[in-house]
């Protein structure tokens, strides 16, 4: 069953590669939302929810997104 010259091992590999750079690119996206949520709060003493939450829902599809990475093969 697992032939070395299947067509679906690269379409596999693609899909896995491209896991990871979703996966960084959300949570670098999260890192820039959380660090505009706090320097709005530090500067003016107000929560910007909207960063925060774009932030934490940008964390969890980025760990998603690697953890599919992982068990993908």
């Amino acid at each position: 069953m697992n032939d070395p010259a299947s067509p679906a091992k690269p379409v596999a590999t693609a899909i896995r590669y491209l896991s990871i750079a979703v996966g960084c690119a959300c949570l670098l996206l999260a890192a820039v939302c959380i660090a505009i949520a706090c320097q709005v709060f530090i500067q003016t003493g107000v929560f910007a929810q909207s960063y925060a939450m774009v932030g934490l829902i940008s964390a969890v599809l980025g760990c998603l997104a690697l953890m599919l990475a992982r068990v993908w093969r």
